[in-house]
């Protein structure tokens, strides 16, 4: 099974193949992100009060789903370097401990935030806040059972080099997810609507459906390659799954409570800080989930050289990755930096919110370069398999790094929501730095 060409062109044979894997999985993040902020939007209509309290629960949900979707991507790379090999039968394997393996992950998520929901009014929130959450986040733990078996058929087929497929799913769920919101937040006729909590609802149902649609693709796509399904029967594979799997999903989950404990600070602050904050976070979201498209690009080319013992190419393949995730970041930087104060007011009307959003902005210029860089690196060790090292720099770098610099910017320098930012962009710059040394060191020395 020939599944490398080597590209033509010289570097920019590299780039433009990894530009054509990339796009469509930057279509469908980015329609992803899209779909948020249309969450967001929709539900700003609403006031201050039900934003930030979609917002709260948001940030004590999310890091839990990127454990999640960071615990899955390790399977791509494992199918690119068994693909790169033909291995026919490990892929088989692989797919069959990978579900089982899935399965263990939604089951601690919808565990752990249960818990979350019990103990949401003692984490220091407005009382009018806390009312709206703790009846949202149920809902919304529920949708991540669809995302997360979404993302592990995502992620296999990503690994066979198929980005369009997930893209075509995710894109039409979420323009459903658009056109549900509408009335299950505002109502319809005879119905009054659910406020927040119909796009609750609603993200639960397009979740549902993006993962059976994936799942049905994934089975045909197994017959078509005569790929017979086996029995996840082998515990030892299974515990290997566990071993690199929780390190990378512990990366993502790390590198997340970071940021969702800013969210937390910044309702120490004020509601009109974490709606600001809500906003800001929708927009960089947005433009880092794009060149996290062209990180997991980067790992599809590099795990499948790799797995040819291809080591020139895989290195060509990770330091053009990092250069092209380099120059889009700089050019959103500028671009948040010079609008820093008409992107905000596309959604924020309070004239005080707005203020505080637009001293966020100016921050997270210097956030999305860092941003992109150690996304794109990530990607790169990941195509590389290394997966434990990454989550040693997230705990180095988001949990003693990110969250006391951010407290001390933000409450002893009197920075205020801006200083919580600085902490994040604090830590992003430490991640970069580390992850960038680690892959010159170990992988791109001649």
């Amino acid at each position: 099974m020939n599944t490398l060409s080597a590209p033509k062109g010289g570097r920019g044979g590299f780039a433009s193949q990894l530009l054509l894997l990339a796009a469509p999985v930057i279509a469908s993040q980015a329609s992803s992100m899209l779909v948020n902020m249309a969450d967001t939007f929709m539900v700003a209509k609403l006031g201050d009060v039900p934003l930030a309290a979609v917002s709260f629960a948001g940030n004590l949900s999310v890091p839990f789903m990127f454990f999640g979707i960071g615990s899955a991507a390790t399977t791509t790379p494992l199918i690119g370097r068994r693909l790169g090999r033909g291995d026919t039968e490990a892929i088989a394997q692989i797919i069959a401990h990978a579900r089982r393996f899935n399965w263990l992950v939604v089951l601690a998520q919808l565990v752990i935030l249960a818990a979350l929901d019990i103990l949401m009014p003692f984490m220091g929130q407005p009382d009018e806040v806390i009312s709206i959450a703790q009846t949202f986040l149920p809902i919304y733990a529920a949708s991540l059972i669809g995302q997360q078996m979404f993302v592990c058929s995502r992620t296999i087929i990503e690994g066979m080099q198929d980005t369009t497929t997930p893209m075509i799913v995710g894109l039409a769920c979420n323009i459903l997810n658009i056109a549900l919101n509408i009335p299950l937040i505002f109502g319809f006729g005879n119905f009054d609507g659910l406020g927040p909590h119909g796009a609750a609802i609603s993200t639960l149902a397009c979740r549902t459906l993006m993962w059976l649609v994936m799942e049905n693709i994934l089975r045909r796509r197994l017959r078509k390659l005569n790929i017979a399904p086996r029995p996840a029967n082998s515990h030892n594979l299974t515990l290997w799954l566990l071993k690199i799997g929780l390190p990378s999903g512990a990366q993502a989950f790390i590198e997340c409570i970071g940021f969702a404990m800013g969210g937390i600070m910044m309702g120490w602050i004020s509601t009109q800080a974490i709606s600001a904050h809500q906003v800001v976070n929708a927009f960089t979201s947005t433009t880092f989930l794009m060149v996290s498209g062209l990180a997991t690009a980067i790992t599809i080319k590099v795990s499948l050289a790799s797995g040819s013992n291809d080591k020139t190419a895989a290195r060509h393949y990770a330091l053009t990755g990092i250069a092209l995730g380099a120059l889009f970041m700089v050019a959103t930087a500028a671009l948040y930096a010079l609008g820093r104060q008409y992107i905000p007011s596309l959604i924020i009307t309070n004239p005080e919110t707005l203020a505080i959003a637009s001293s966020i902005m100016l921050v997270g210029a210097a956030f999305q370069i860092f941003d992109g860089l150690q996304v794109t690196a990530l990607g790169a060790l990941r195509g590389f398999a290394d997966f434990a090292y990454p989550a040693r720099v997230a705990a180095v770098s988001y949990a003693l790094t990110c969250i006391p610099v951010g407290y001390f910017c933000a409450f002893i320098l009197n920075l205020g929501p801006a200083g919580v930012w600085c902490g994040f962009t604090a830590g992003l710059a430490l991640a970069a730095t580390l992850l960038l040394w680690r892959l010159r060191k170990k992988f791109l020395a001649d």
